[in-house]
């Protein structure tokens, strides 16, 4: 399952999650400003609070790297 983690007010969480529609790639949305766990979730997983970021069982990727997806 992909995550994709975003926050309001992101333009590049925006171009990721149209560059995930247009790819047709399924993810689940967190987003960091409504869900409060999931800053402490990111921040173990990358060692930061960063938007956007993209988890799947193959990888992580960060900001502009989603578009390379």
């Amino acid at each position: 399952m992909n995550v994709l983690y975003i926050m309001d007010g992101c333009s590049v969480c925006a171009q990721a999650m149209h560059h995930l529609n247009q790819k047709e790639i399924e993810y689940k949305l967190v987003n960091i400003l409504e869900e409060n766990s999931a800053r402490k979730d990111l921040k173990d997983l990358i060692g930061e609070v960063h938007t956007p970021v993209l988890v799947n069982d193959k990888g992580i990727w960060k900001g502009g790297e989603i578009l390379e997806v």
